[in-house]
């Protein structure tokens, strides 16, 4: 009977702190701090350039809100050719909606050489970050963060610093600083931008450089 009470007693300090170390696990808000380096020489500089609206999601690891290699959503074409923020919103309340994200991603951009801050707020189930913005004026050009994980190994991250290569959205046609241009038919994948197909923007350089920095930041 002894035995018994003792292997009870265990089992119940055992399941007392299985539970109890399920939900100690606190949640994070990070500062995200976006820096600005379209620069001459290490890229074509005209007097107009500008990053547009940064705009993403809070997610889990089941959604994306864009992704290299796969088509670019109606929400991420919008951006990317013009800016526009309205259907990428749309696409991202679906995701909410579905219990695949908790919050939107929404701050204004900096300068061409600039510095902004916005702050978020993660949870364990809830710990995926995706966003993006066009670098204008261009044909369908953007840079973004595609479902960084900020929650790795039962921690979070405290300090991560991610660079910012261009992407051709794969949605029009051009190397020129315009939004003009036919759309690319048919619609091609997301991928990294080259010298080779962004002449304007690689000023000679025989490599494209970042064109900003994101720094998480756990507060």
């Amino acid at each position: 009977m002894f035995k018994t009470m003792i292997f009870l007693a265990c089992v119940f300090l055992y399941c007392s702190c299985k539970k109890e170390s399920a939900i100690a696990v606190p949640d994070a808000i990070y500062k995200i701090t976006v820096v600005g380096k379209w620069q001459i020489p290490q890229f074509g500089v005209p007097s107009n350039v500008h990053f547009t609206y940064f705009a993403g999601m809070v997610h889990n690891a089941n959604a994306r809100s864009w992704q290299p290699g796969s088509y670019a959503s109606i929400g991420l074409k919008n951006l990317a050719e013009s800016g526009g923020l309205t259907e990428l919103i749309r696409e991202t309340d679906s995701i909410i909606l579905q219990k695949n994200a908790i919050s939107h991603i929404a701050f204004p951009p900096p300068s061409a050489t600039g510095t902004v801050s916005s702050n978020i707020y993660c949870n364990a189930n809830y710990s995926h970050v995706s966003f993006a913005s066009m670098i204008a004026p261009s044909p369908d050009w953007f840079i973004g963060v595609n479902n960084l994980n900020l929650y790795v190994s039962d921690h979070w991250l405290q300090d991560t610093l991610l660079n910012l290569y261009v992407y051709d959205a794969g949605t029009k046609d051009g190397d020129v600083f315009s939004m003009t241009g036919p759309a690319t038919m048919p619609q091609q994948n997301i991928l990294l931008q080259t010298p080779v197909n962004a002449t304007a923007l690689a000023n000679g350089n025989t490599t494209l450089a970042p064109i900003a920095t994101v720094r998480f930041t756990k507060l």
